[in-house]
């Protein structure tokens, strides 16, 4: 989980959250602040992002290609609240966050979820929990089952190319952290680490030694593929500076002098303008239409390609914009067709975080880097198998729901396959289930958790004639007796952690959350989960992505596998929004890795050389 995107609006953040004054970033970059109508670029880039500025920084490194980046936001370059690891969340519900809401969960109460997402240069990487872990290999060997090119050697070694480690001091090392050498790479322009910040005391000894007991080994590295068991995680911070690490000042910051990269902050980008000729009723992109923060509307050319990079939530909707979705999205605001797409927007996915607590009898200070995934089997033990079968018999069920709602973006036989692609993974005894991240700050514990693999599928959608007004989010969290089934037994999961010696020789049993008066021991499974629906504070995990998946067009596929939307010869996308399921480990690790590989094929295509 990204700690600072899962927790800051949990109840108990509020116990060491400070809030800081919002500084402006007082950087002055020439006239790349500017928008200047009818400019004429190789490259323009809708988003600068994470994905965005790695895919910018790339492409520039020719001196002969110019490059331009839309953001809506701003350099953030010395916002305290940006730079900060010392205090989590402090960015959010400021200008650099987007601040979504999503549509009522009819099938969670009716409330609202609050979706935090990155504005300024740099992304959610300005915000996020800065936790750097790598997805596991068995994942990632499963998509090309699904019809995409990318698996765990290629991700790794793309991910690897960006990573600037540096491995942890002996005082680290005392405290219990470790890594593998080979998992990393200390040449690339991102700096990673082992927080310097790692809380203090012997903490991890007694964390390590609790999850021993619950049959949950050692793991001394979280980047190479392998990630079940317990151990400390990587982060994107610098160690030597103390800052975060976000995708700006790793990427385009010391490049920032380049003459043939161009940044224009404060700029929205609305729409894709289109050529009026069509070759092979292929449409080709023109220009990019974008809005100043007063509303002035300009036009920006592209000589090459447009490239989306704008996040699961604005991507979308940049396409929707632009003539290219489901036409009875697109007739709702009076918007011509461009490229008939009904998958645009939909596949939405996210993982819903919980939280217990408990107060300690110690006192530990410093940034928790603790995380723990955990099997099916480690959840359900014997039970394993009459849980899977019990399962594997309603996917036809949810498949033929998700196709019924989904607008014709694709059958329910698809579905029903990635579900089972799903499901099956999670069977295998060493694919992680489920993220427990067990915060320890002053005298309180917080292990924090969600599953990783939902079954529910929701979408985003424009909603509006207005270009720059938020999209309609619609997630459909717990639609499936599996998401909750899989949140009950997690949650009891961590609260018997709590009650797991050596942990429980620390933990102050009355202060247990939720209490054993209020969902007793022996409480059954429709008690938890009205508790976890109703007064757990569940949030989303901000890793938010699907709604531009990478997939076979018949699949319900927005992208080919070279980023290309469907039924265009010259958009791509590339952030979240094009990762088909979701996966263990963080989205934005998983990102650079992605962005790497996708500025490869898109430099290689500019040079008319194939990518295999």
């Amino acid at each position: 989980m990204d700690i600072a995107m899962g927790f800051s609006r949990l109840d108990w953040v509020l116990i060491f959250l400070v809030p800081l004054l919002q500084l402006s970033d007082g950087l002055l970059h020439k006239e790349q602040t500017q928008i200047t109508n009818n400019t004429h670029f190789d490259y323009i880039i809708l988003g600068g992002g994470t994905a965005g500025i790695v895919v910018a920084s790339r492409l520039s490194e020719d001196p002969h290609i110019t490059v331009a980046v839309i953001e809506a936001g701003d350099f953030e370059r010395n916002n305290p609240n940006v730079t900060t690891i010392t205090e989590l969340g402090v960015a959010q519900k400021t200008r650099v966050d987007w601040q979504y809401e999503s549509a009522p969960l009819i099938f969670a109460d009716n409330q609202s979820l609050e979706w935090s997402a990155g504005k300024g240069l740099g992304g959610s990487s300005l915000i996020n929990g800065m936790t750097y872990i790598r997805p596991a290999s068995s994942q990632m060997d499963l998509w090309p089952s699904i019809g995409l090119e990318l698996d765990w050697a290629k991700l790794f070694a793309f991910s690897k190319k960006g990573e600037h480690f540096q491995p942890p001091s002996a005082s680290l090392t005392a405290l219990g952290a470790s890594y593998q050498p080979f998992d990393h790479d200390f040449r690339g322009p991102l700096k990673t680490c082992i927080s310097p910040l790692m809380t203090s005391g012997i903490i991890h000894d007694i964390l390590n030694s609790t999850f021993k007991n619950l049959g949950i080994p050692p793991r001394h590295e979280f980047d190479g593929g392998e990630l079940r068991g317990f151990g400390t995680q990587a982060c994107t911070q610098d160690s030597v500076a103390e800052v975060r690490e976000d995708a700006a000042r790793a990427y385009y910051y010391p490049v920032m002098d380049r003459q043939n990269l161009v940044i224009m902050v404060n700029t929205t980008a609305t729409r894709i303008l289109w050529s009026p000729e069509n070759p092979e009723g292929i449409a080709i992109a023109s220009a990019a239409e974008v809005s100043s923060q007063n509303g002035d509307v300009s036009t920006i050319y592209a000589n090459r390609e447009i490239i989306l990079s704008a996040g699961a939530f604005r991507s979308p909707a940049i396409l929707e914009n632009s003539g290219i979705g489901n036409p009875s999205v697109l007739s709702q605001q009076s918007i011509d067709v461009k490229v008939d797409l009904p998958s645009v927007g939909e596949n939405f996915q996210d993982q819903t975080v919980l939280s217990v607590s408990a107060e300690i009898t110690q006192n530990f200070t410093g940034f928790p880097p603790f995380v723990a995934h955990i099997s099916l089997h480690d959840l359900f033990g014997s039970n394993t198998s009459s849980i899977f079968n019990s399962t594997l018999a309603k996917i036809p069920g949810y498949a033929a729901t998700i196709a019924a709602q989904n607008g014709g973006a694709s059958n329910a036989s698809v579905q029903q396959h990635l579900l089972e692609t799903q499901l099956y993974l999670l069977l295998k005894s060493n694919t992680p289930a489920v993220e427990i991240a067990p915060i320890v700050l002053n005298n309180l514990i917080f292990p924090v958790f969600w599953p990783l693999q939902p079954f529910s599928r929701g979408s985003v959608h424009i909603n509006s004639t207005n270009r720059t007004k938020q999209p309609l989010i619609d997630p459909k969290f717990f639609q499936f007796d599996f998401d909750g089934q899989m949140a009950v037994a997690t949650t009891k999961y961590a609260r018997n952690f709590l009650t797991t010696a050596p942990l429980s020789g620390i933990v102050n049993a009355s202060t247990i959350t939720p209490s054993f008066e209020l969902v007793p021991e022996d409480a059954s499974d429709e008690v938890w989960l009205d508790w976890i629906k109703t007064k757990s504070s569940f949030q989303p995990n901000f890793h938010h992505l699907g709604t531009c998946a990478m997939l076979p067009k018949t699949s319900g596929g927005v992208v080919d596998n070279d980023f290309k939307v469907y039924g265009t010869g010259n958009v791509r996308v590339v952030d979240l929004s094009i990762v088909p399921l979701q996966v263990a480990g963080h989205s934005t690790s998983l990102l650079y890795g992605i962005a790497e590989w996708a500025s490869e094929k898109i430099k290689r295509d500019g040079r008319n050389i194939t990518v295999v």
